[in-house]
């Protein structure tokens, strides 16, 4: 008798860059994706020397081996979820864009704008424009940071982030979670409903890395078809656990977020109720967070990022 063959497992493609001290870009995706059961493959769009300091150097990958990377993990593995994250050129967006067109995966668009320690590395006003016009609409979500939301409209000295998220999506974007708002939290807009994600903040110095693993997050939890407003709060809990657990021993001033270490009442909380698929129908307001704070560590898992450092990776 033929063994029955195990469910699939949820695949979900990083399109981003490599962070050399493995906190924030490709390397923390993976760890993301993997704390939550998910299978990462990966698409290296740069490279950069850095620590959870700051960027030292950085390049970017040949368009050419892009492509070659997209079409081969594409054909062979595929992708229940897809995350874009670095905007290196206007060309690497354009090119990207004509790659993942007519795909079914929700992608999660990052706009990766500026580093931790305030380097920009979007390539220039064409590279923002490109990717407002070409992967903004294909997006199921993008996920700037408060700074990058500014920038991402113009608006500067906006500091109402509903008006921020309205913004964004009249300049093309599907729904909006704009991450380190003013006050703690995140915030929702999916293009009808605005909803706030509240959370207090960890001061642990743990960030590098906490916003590339909210984006990958929120691509798992999509890709297993997790309603947006349930997806986001469970990544924003689960991100705030990686804070409140983060990785104190690795690096000298500044510390990456960890996932994968977090204690076991808050990675049951995320995982488990990500897969809950009576859970997954709720599409309530983000406050309501049903059995999930009630734990020990809800304090945690509630929690918001840190501040303004969210660990950019170039």
């Amino acid at each position: 008798m033929t063994a029955p063959r195990p469910p699939r497992r949820t695949r979900c493609l990083t399109i981003g860059s490599s962070d050399s001290s493995g906190g924030a870009g490709i390397q923390g995706d993976l760890k993301a994706f993997a704390s939550v059961g998910a299978y990462g493959a990966t698409v290296l769009v740069g490279v950069t020397a850095q620590s959870p300091a700051g960027v030292i150097a950085s390049a970017p990958v040949d368009l050419d081996l892009v492509a070659a990377q997209l079409d081969t993990v594409l054909t062979d593995i595929g992708a229940d979820g897809v995350k874009v994250g670095t905007t290196w050129s206007a060309a690497l967006m354009h090119l990207v864009a004509d790659r993942l067109a007519g795909m079914s995966a929700p992608l999660v668009v990052d706009p990766v704008l500026v580093t931790a320690a305030g380097s920009g590395l979007s390539g220039g006003n064409d590279a923002v424009d490109a990717l407002c016009e070409r992967l903004l609409p294909m997006a199921a979500v993008t996920t700037p940071n408060f700074a990058e939301a500014r920038r991402l409209t113009g608006l500067t000295d906006e500091t109402d982030p509903a008006v921020l998220a309205g913004a964004l999506v009249r300049r093309g974007a599907r729904a909006v979670v704009i991450t380190d708002v003013p006050g703690g939290g995140d915030w929702l807009f999916d293009g009808r409903r605005h909803r706030a994600v509240p959370g207090p903040r960890h001061a642990t110095g743990c960030e590098h890395g906490a916003g590339c693993a909210h984006s990958a997050l929120l691509t798992a939890f999509l890709a297993r078809g997790v309603p947006l407003p349930r997806a986001a709060e469970l990544a924003h809990r689960a991100v705030a656990a990686g804070v409140a657990n983060g990785a104190v021993d690795i690096g000298r001033d500044r510390h990456p977020v960890d996932l994968l270490t977090a204690t076991a009442t808050d990675t049951e909380t995320a995982t488990g109720a990500a897969t809950d698929t009576g859970a997954a129908t709720d599409t309530g307001a983000a406050t309501d967070t049903g059995a999930a704070t009630d734990t020990g560590a809800a304090v945690a898992v509630g929690a918001a990022v840190v501040g303004g450092d969210r660990g950019r990776p170039a």
